[in-house]
């Protein structure tokens, strides 16, 4: 993964950072109270979910919501700084912006100059949110530019070494001399594996991540007298991205099929298209899948199936067990209904199947356990995202849900790459982590009002989503 931003070459000459040393910080005064503590030096640790990264790229627009930003708010922080970027914003695709609706498309543009969209790369301090999109678990403790962290522009666009001794997130973050410290990792040590289509060799083993955290828990701990709040990491079929389409996927006649989307009534509903006249036909469109026990249809598969990968001709049928002139039948009421039957199977990389479910979630069990026992152990409150997730799925929270856009764009939390979430998702995390604080801290933080931030997509219609923009959404990971 190559990227465009060079950062800190360019700022090298301009950014000039003394006085403290990452081995021996100056350390706040012993005798404060918790609660002054929590309200003196805020930092954030994490990856794209703390950078308040949203549909596939950041913009200024969306990092003001950031859930560390939130907190900083009502925190009473005028000075919490994060690496602001102007409209457009940059995506993780080198080059081009974060997605947007365009004509009722998911689309991207392109972005021709993107270190001009920088607005505070000239701070002479780290930031205090130092969420790094795309970063692992292992990045925190090692990466400090895209030289070593796989390409990932985005370490120089956060980091900007060499300006700051080629140091890493952990390292900026004791630099800041923090009181209280947020530290949510290792969504992206098993995330890869579920947006690669269950490309199993990308889960980060458990003994490799164990060893990471309690690495970074043993620096936070001897080189700050910090506050400190973790996070769990939530199943990754929880979010959009993987499960849009799991209400709609079903088998007749021992055939996978799926239903489409239509508007009806201005709003979008999950409406299988008729390709059969009578009344008591059930109503269904065949899937063509490479793999077999497929379970999720990702949203880059979705792009595909509009292109016509994964509709079957009437060849394909008949290799189902199709009467010919029931294919032939069905091929031509695909056909009058807009879509393309190529015949071709969807890929396994845009499909993720039972087998390769369970084993992702055995290793987002594995990494969890990791966390409670290391929180016990470095006696640090951990926020349980793992169910509030599945309870944004199963019932939602504050009014809001976890569909995505396509199905529910008046009261989804998440963004519209269907991994991240958006204004009013960000605002749940906030309150999550809140309430903690005031647990931990005898404090009574008033919580961010979520009904503020909902609608965000109201009157947005999609009617397709371009493979680009599908694609765009992964390339972080």
């Amino acid at each position: 993964m190559k990227r465009i931003l060079l950062i800190a070459l360019l700022l090298s000459s301009v950014i000039i950072y003394s006085g403290c040393d990452v081995s021996t910080p100056d350390q706040p005064e012993l005798n404060a109270t918790q609660g002054q503590l929590a309200t003196s030096k805020f930092v954030a640790i994490g990856n794209s979910l703390t950078a308040g990264f949203q549909s596939a790229g950041m913009v200024e627009t969306a990092q003001v919501n950031s859930f560390p930003n939130l907190i900083a708010q009502q925190l009473g922080k005028s000075d919490f700084q994060q690496p602001l970027i102007a409209e457009p914003g940059i995506g993780s695709t080198p080059g081009q912006s974060p997605l947007q609706f365009v004509n009722g498309e998911l689309v991207t543009e392109p972005v021709a100059n993107p270190l001009a969209l920088l607005k505070n790369a000239l701070l002479s301090r780290p930031y205090d949110n130092l969420g790094v999109p795309g970063a692992t678990l292992n990045n925190v403790l090692t990466a400090t530019s895209s030289a070593n962290s796989n390409g990932n522009s985005f370490f120089d666009m956060i980091l900007r070494n060499p300006n700051f001794g080629n140091t890493t997130q952990l390292q900026q973050a004791i630099l800041l001399n923090p009181t209280l410290i947020i530290l949510w990792i290792g969504n992206n040590d098993a995330l890869a594996a579920a947006t690669a289509g269950g490309d199993l060799t990308r889960l980060t083993d458990i003994a490799a991540f164990t060893a990471d955290y309690t690495t970074l828990l043993t620096e936070i701990r001897t080189k700050t007298h910090a506050a400190l709040i973790l996070a769990n990491i939530p199943y990754v079929t929880d979010i959009p991205f993987i499960n849009a389409l799991d209400g709609v996927v079903h088998p007749v006649m021992g055939v996978p099929v799926v239903s489409t989307i239509a508007v009806v009534n201005g709003v979008n509903q999950v409406v299988p298209v008729d390709f059969n006249p009578l009344p008591t036909a059930e109503l269904f469109i065949p899937l063509v899948t490479e793999e077999t026990g497929v379970e999720h249809i990702t949203l880059p598969g979705l792009a595909m199936y509009e292109a016509g990968v994964g509709v079957p001709d009437s060849a394909a049928l008949v290799a189902m067990g199709f009467p010919e002139l029931s294919a032939s039948a069905i091929q031509s009421g695909m056909i009058a209904n807009g879509l393309n039957p190529t015949g071709q199977p969807l890929p396994g990389a845009v499909t993720l199947t039972a087998d390769e479910g369970v084993a992702i979630k055995a290793a987002v069990d594995g990494f969890n356990a990791a966390i409670a026992t290391l929180a016990q152990q470095f006696q640090a409150p951990v926020v349980d995202m793992n169910t509030a997730l599945g309870t944004l799925n199963s019932s939602g929270i504050d009014g809001m849900s976890g569909k995505f856009v396509l199905l529910d764009p008046v009261n989804t939390a998440f963004s519209l790459d269907g991994v991240h979430p958006n204004d009013a998702g960000y605002a749940i995390i906030a309150n999550l982590f809140i309430q903690t604080i005031n647990g931990m801290l005898d404090l009574a933080i008033e919580p961010v009002d979520v009904s503020y931030y909902a609608g965000q997509y109201v009157g947005k219609r999609i009617s397709t989503i371009s493979v680009e923009a599908a694609e765009q959404v992964k390339a972080i990971f």
